[in-house]
């Protein structure tokens, strides 16, 4: 997950520029979502209007409608892109080691870095999906099976649990989640990267042991003081 290019990069040329059709489109729907971060990150998905996509975008209200059918639809379209993201640093984490615990730590770190340079993403994604609709949390709840799986097919080799490896994954992404809403709502979306050693023993704990946890908790704090 890249940080967001801001918007004055982005926008095109006024007046006859020459540039195909398709790619006015493409950069005023990207336009728009940019937009759609930033004002409901700010202003919270409810009191966030299409007014405020439009003057943020720097689009009229037709070129909006052109793009999205409402508010909620640009709003799904944003925490897709902002989802994606993320999900895709944790699986290209996961991916990238053998080791369960190496897994961990980069996809958390990715995780709460790229939160943190974007805090306004941050928010769309974590806390104003709540307020968004029965659509929103359907896609939350996709996420959380699909983080869940991925946790689950990582520990199938280690000794298992009392719950097992799924439902012991459930609650790690779950009580994740939980702790960043917390921070992110609290207006702490820059200080996340903080919480790495502390939430990499949360999640490797249950399948390591507290011992090896808590070894793997105090070298993340040493390479973060480092």
């Amino acid at each position: 997950m890249g940080a967001r290019v801001p918007r004055d990069q982005r926008k095109l040329p006024p007046g006859r520029h020459g540039i195909p059709a398709d790619q006015v489109a493409d950069d005023q729907r990207g336009r728009i979502l940019d937009a759609v971060v930033t004002a409901v990150g700010r202003r919270g998905y409810a009191d966030a209007t299409v007014e405020d996509f439009v003057s943020g975008a720097g689009v009229s209200r037709k070129t909006f409608y052109q793009h999205f059918a409402n508010k909620q639809v640009a709003f799904l379209t944003a925490f897709d892109q902002v989802a994606d993201r993320l999900v895709t640093a944790v699986h290209t984490a996961y991916s990238a080691h053998e080791d369960y615990v190496s897994s961990a730590r980069e996809a958390l770190e990715s995780t709460l870095r790229e939160l943190a340079a974007d805090p306004d993403a941050a928010a769309l994604g974590i806390v104003e999906v709540f307020a968004a609709g029965p659509e929103a949390l359907r896609r939350r709840g996709e996420i959380i099976r699909n983080l869940t799986e991925v946790i689950t097919e990582q520990t199938r080799n280690f000794p298992q649990t009392a719950l097992g490896a799924s439902f012991t994954a459930e609650t790690i992404v779950g009580a994740v989640l939980e702790v960043l809403y917390n921070r992110v709502q609290r207006g702490e979306a820059e200080q996340l990267p903080e919480l790495l050693p502390d939430l990499l023993f949360c999640v490797v704990a249950p399948f390591i042991g507290e011992q090896r946890a808590t070894e793997e908790r105090a070298k993340a704090q040493r390479i973060a003081t480092s």
